[in-house]
């Protein structure tokens, strides 16, 4: 059994609430910067990108976690990195396939 400290353990929450409240605001700040063409917006998103990291970083690195969730956050976070981009893909095209239907039905 591996002893923590009550500091390590808040650490370690914190670093867990942290993680997810980022990824979110990562893919809010990603999307909104995206609809409404602001660059700014989207290099912010860097910043929640960055925290992100480092949460995972914090939690991957600590020793309560087996080899199994260490794996799992990788790949999550893996994962939240690719989904906001791989989603605006999917919804542009969706978007562009139903504005091309509608133009074509106007024309006939």
């Amino acid at each position: 059994m591996i002893n923590m400290t009550p500091y390590e353990l808040v650490v370690l929450l914190a670093a867990g609430f942290f993680y997810i409240l980022s990824a979110g605001a990562y893919a809010f700040t990603y999307t909104y910067g995206r609809m409404r063409s602001m660059n700014k917006v989207k290099l912010f998103s860097l910043l929640f990108v960055a925290l992100m990291l480092y949460c995972a970083y914090l939690m991957i690195s600590s020793p309560v976690f087996t080899s199994f969730w260490k794996t799992l956050l990788t790949v999550a976070t893996f994962t939240y990195l690719i989904v906001p981009r791989a989603m605006w893909w999917v919804v542009v095209r969706i978007h562009n396939a139903e504005r091309e239907k509608a133009v074509n039905r106007t024309y006939r």
